[in-house]
């Protein structure tokens, strides 16, 4: 698996995620891109595979936060991926993590960096 498919693979997944909408204030987005419009990212992605240097039986999935207009924090999380290709994209992640010495949560940015990226260049270019 390359950082492209890796790419390919997560955005697809999140662009199924929408529509969604803010609990609060009802602001709806259609899509990924109106997502990334309207909302401002709150630090990196996280992931958990431990908790007070224990390791746990079953790692808290990757998730992104953002921040709607109305101050509410919104999840883009990785709950529905199938386990088996969650766990290709963890063991990527991690050997990635290794390779470039960094964490994975240093890994899972420059991957929503990467799909940021592709979703509001494509709208640069319809524009």
């Amino acid at each position: 698996m390359t950082e492209d498919d890796v790419v390919r693979i997560v955005r697809a997944y999140i662009e199924g995620l929408f529509p969604k909408v803010c609990p609060r204030c009802g602001t709806r987005f259609s899509s990924l891109r109106d997502y990334l419009q309207q909302t401002t990212h709150v630090g990196s992605p996280t992931f958990h595979d431990e908790i007070k240097g224990q390791p746990l039986a079953e790692p808290l999935r990757p998730m992104s936060l953002a921040n709607c207009k109305c101050g509410t924090t919104l999840t883009i999380d990785s709950e529905g991926i199938p386990r088996e290709l969650m766990a290709e994209l963890l063991t990527w992640a991690r050997a990635e993590a290794a390779r470039r010495s960094v964490t994975i949560p240093d890994v899972l940015h420059r991957i929503r960096e990467r799909i940021d990226a592709q979703v509001l260049g494509e709208e640069d270019r319809s524009a």
